[in-house]
């Protein structure tokens, strides 16, 4: 896109660190990461490199490329230098609402007046957070999925403007994702609207002491021959964000409340045990037991 030079990604954790690495590799764009913490910038790079590698395995990039895109990113504590003539901005902070509608608030005012800004929320509303920017007409959600090449759900907002709308498809192509729009304001969109009724049954078989997570996700393993279960699920999305995102969590389970469900997952959160990301959550990483060939059986256990 002729019309993008420079990407702004606010957030340097997973997400964050995805959308700036496809953003400078597949779309050749120059990217700044902003976050507030130093650590998270400090560790950014080795989790891209670490993205890079499977990109290279997959043979949708080689290694002259990936190193040529890395060349492009640069990472800031600094919102000036970040909001800084930027084309479109991408925002990963946690998942709620007010840290981000703060957050919009303030780069809504950093930013230049042509920047076209996006929230990767995946569980909240554009009209929960749009209201906090004077630029409606160029604010939409931008949500990317996990995996390299995949979806990525844009959806609009009251004042959002059909232009917006075609840039953010445009722009996703160019960047080697698949846009889908939505046709109106969904908490979780498509995908994870039904993912979300996974994990929240697998959480009130749990919480509700029906089953431990091993057992649940080996059950559904057994059945629909995936090759993971939803607690293996939540730990490949972090633990922390399953947490926040609760509110969407909601259960008609009488036996099994919400505070039941998130309860049961803040003791893991609260030790850092957030998933794959920290090494450890409902499973231990990186040889996890539910891709050990004897998982299914539970001979081990």
């Amino acid at each position: 896109m002729d019309e993008v030079k420079k990407v702004c990604v606010l957030g340097a954790g997973t997400m964050g660190g995805r959308i700036s690495l496809m953003s400078a590799v597949r779309g050749g764009y120059e990217v700044t990461v902003y976050d507030i913490s130093e650590e998270a910038l400090q560790n950014c790079p080795d989790r891209q490199r670490q993205m890079g590698a499977m990109m290279i395995a997959a043979g949708a990039v080689n290694q002259e490329e990936l190193d040529a895109g890395m060349a492009r990113i640069s990472y800031t504590t600094n919102p000036v230098e970040a909001a800084g003539n930027a084309d479109i901005l991408s925002e990963s902070v946690a998942e709620l609402v007010e840290v981000k509608r703060q957050t919009h608030a303030r780069f809504d005012k950093l930013c230049p007046s042509r920047t076209i800004m996006t929230t990767n929320t995946s569980s909240l509303l554009v009209s929960d957070i749009e209201g906090a920017v004077s630029r409606g007409d160029r604010f939409a959600a931008m949500h990317f999925h996990g995996g390299l090449g995949s979806l990525v759900d844009i959806m609009r907002g009251p004042r959002t403007s059909d232009e917006t709308v075609e840039f953010l498809k445009r722009f996703a192509r160019s960047i080697g994702e698949v846009p889908m729009v939505m046709k109106k304001e969904k908490g979780g969109y498509l995908f994870n609207t039904m993912l979300g009724g996974l994990l929240r049954t697998a959480l009130i078989l749990a919480a509700g002491g029906y089953g431990d997570p091993h057992d649940i996700d080996r059950a559904y393993m057994m059945v629909t021959g995936q090759p993971a279960g939803p607690f293996a699920m939540m730990d490949g999305v972090g633990l922390n964000i399953v947490l926040e995102a609760g509110q969407g969590l909601t259960s008609n389970d009488t036996e099994v409340t919400q505070e039941q469900m998130m309860a049961f997952i803040l003791p893991y959160v609260e030790r850092g045990e957030l998933g794959m990301k920290t090494g450890k959550g409902f499973y231990t990483y990186p040889n996890p037991a539910f891709q050990q060939p004897d998982f299914l059986t539970g001979e081990n256990d």
